[in-house]
């Protein structure tokens, strides 16, 4: 397969424009994750599932039952799961970048 790629195209591949470890920094940033993606013992769902699901259960109570006296606990788990899920978003971005990085010296003549 490399012998279909131009001369050109080859040197674009190249230490000078992407740094290998890159990748190996992608897989730490995915093993960040997996503490939260990760069944939990047992088999039991993911620990973000379940906050997302006891979420909807005190969101329901305030916002379609009127219970005043859960409004603190919504807006505390909400504040907590919006934290988390930008630590996943940004250890994501990272990723993403490392990849788009790789991507931008594919040869066009493997299209």
């Amino acid at each position: 397969m490399g012998e279909q790629i131009t001369n050109a195209e080859w040197e674009k591949i190249s230490p000078d424009n992407f740094e290998t470890a890159s990748l190996l920094r992608a897989v730490d940033a995915i093993d960040d994750l997996r503490g939260d993606f990760n069944d939990g013992e047992y088999s039991a769902p993911p620990q973000i599932r379940t906050d997302l699901l006891r979420l909807h259960e005190i969101a329901m109570a305030v916002i379609n039952e009127g219970s005043r006296s859960r409004v603190s606990a919504l807006f505390e788990l909400a504040s907590d799961l919006d934290e988390q899920i930008s630590h996943l978003v940004n250890r994501l971005d990272e990723v993403q970048d490392t990849l788009s990085q790789l991507m931008e010296l594919y040869p066009e003549s493997l299209y």
